[in-house]
């Protein structure tokens, strides 16, 4: 019987009418919520001709409006709107479905595990009488280790076995022959993925207005279940449908490298590689790796230029600059490459303006160069821009060689003290020490320490290492002793 749900109150030992309030063994009926004894449904209920549907029920007395139990399932469920199922529940706000009915109910806990569930149940399989919750439930589920379906398992010579692999073992494919589990359904793995490829080829195929392009994606597919497999290309097809898409739109037809280049970028590529390497490998397109790496170029010297708000005083200036470089490039002069790399530290100089109120000068450079001292010859070009071309009194600092001293010792003291925290015996490491240390005790170049052999290198009796360079010793101290 779909009876409304209300739950005992904790602590209660037996239920009780909510009309005469007596202790009772048996609800007769509930309705809104409320119990009723069997004297009381008589007493209250009365037969009568439903409202809604004129057939006879016991309907309350005082309610003129009431409808029988039949109109009151006789609608969608309150929670999910499903219509046409039997009633799983008669809530005070309507009927519930089956698989709605738990969401009105009052977590319990599971008899096994303890955990609290709406949906407690008894298995009767399981051999006892626990009402506990479904992952109790199927506590006897796994993947079987043949058909690689959760089933119900069964262990057999130490295999977790589903009963359709127990008992019938391989069983050939109904659609190719070969052998399969018997698990494993209708069809093998293999002819169900090649099903799901074919449908989804099927249904994207729909979505090229030119019949050319449609024969494309169908042949890029071919190509790309031998390359990678029927399974991964089910499941990965979708994802070069709005590339094809886009070059239908565009072109209705494979267009050169070059257009593609310009209109997706080398970003753009990148994430559709396979289909470039189909378009490569069936002679649409012949790839300019030149023409790749100058658009690379381009887009990376465009969003250098993005970085400065438009109509701002230093994008004006910035403006200017990229134009100067971009006519050297029109003649031959530079290349895309130098570009990009000379509007890096521009840009760098013009933001540091914004961000210190400077205005690009003498002063800005000062600052610029204090904070990135080894971008000098790369800023060279745009101060002479500023001074050749604006007029803006600016040179080149002289290049003061204490300072680059000191500065090249503080990077090698700071590189040695990380290499001391990581110290090991290893030869890869000794390298790398003698680099280093050589550099910062004698001034010698990183790649001594490096390129010097073995019988260059001898263990000092004061604990340090010896080494020979263009006929002279230089010691420097071990790693471990430092």
């Amino acid at each position: 019987m779909n009876l409304v749900y209300r739950p005992i109150p904790p602590g209660s030992s037996s239920l009780v009418c909510d009309e005469c309030g007596k202790a009772i063994t048996k609800i007769e009926r509930i309705h809104k919520g409320q119990r009723f004894c069997a004297t009381c449904y008589a007493r209250v209920f009365k037969r009568r001709v439903c409202p809604k549907c004129g057939n006879f029920a016991r309907l309350p007395k005082n309610e003129p409006e009431a409808v029988c139990l039949a109109c009151q399932r006789d609608k969608p469920c309150v929670r999910c709107g499903k219509t046409g199922f039997q009633a799983g529940l008669i809530t005070q706000y309507g009927p519930v479905c089956g698989a709605c009915a738990h969401f009105f109910k009052e977590p319990e806990n599971c008899e096994a595990c303890g955990k609290p569930s709406t949906r407690l149940s008894r298995v009767t399989r399981l051999g006892h009488g626990m009402r506990i919750c479904p992952a109790c439930a199927r506590a006897d589920h796994g993947t079987c280790s043949a058909c690689r379906k959760h089933r119900l398992l069964t262990e057999k010579d130490g295999k977790r076995l589903c009963r359709a692999c127990m008992e019938q073992g391989d069983i050939p494919c109904p659609e190719c022959g070969w052998l399969m589990p018997a698990g494993s359904g209708k069809r093998c793995d293999a002819c169900y993925w090649k099903g799901v490829l074919t449908k989804r080829i099927g249904l994207n195929l729909a979505a090229f207005s030119k019949p050319g392009m449609a024969n494309h994606f169908k042949a890029f597919c071919t190509w790309l279940e031998q390359e990678v497999g029927v399974h991964k290309t089910a499941l990965t097809i979708n994802r070069y449908v709005p590339f094809f898409m886009v070059v239908d739109q565009q072109w209705g037809e494979i267009p050169g490298y070059g257009e593609l280049l310009r209109h997706f970028g080398t970003a753009g590529l990148r994430k559709v590689l396979l289909s470039v390497r189909w378009m490569e490998s069936a002679g649409l397109i012949l790839v300019d790796a030149q023409a790749k790496q100058d658009e690379s170029e381009r887009r990376q010297a465009d969003a250098l230029l993005a970085r400065l708000k438009v109509g701002s005083a230093e994008r004006k200036i910035l403006d200017g600059y990229h134009d100067s470089l971009m006519a050297d490039l029109a003649g031959g002069g530079i290349t895309l490459r130098s570009i990009r790399l000379a509007l890096t530290p521009a840009v760098g100089m013009l933001e540091l303006a914004i961000e210190e109120e400077i205005s690009p000068g003498q002063s800005l450079l000062k600052v610029y160069l204090d904070k990135l001292p080894g971008q000098m010859a790369a800023v060279s070009g745009f101060v002479g821009y500023l001074r050749n071309t604006l007029g803006i009194p600016i040179v080149l600092p002289k290049v003061d060689k204490k300072k680059v001293a000191q500065r090249r010792k503080k990077r090698l003291e700071a590189e040695m003290l990380a290499l001391m925290r990581e110290a090991d015996d290893s030869e890869a490491f000794r390298r790398r020490w003698l680099s280093v240390a050589l550099a910062y005790f004698h001034g010698l170049p990183r790649a001594v320490g490096k390129a010097s052999h073995a019988d260059q290198i001898i263990a000092s009796e004061q604990g340090g290492i010896g080494v020979t360079w263009e006929e002279q010793e230089f010691w420097v101290p071990r790693a471990s002793y430092t």
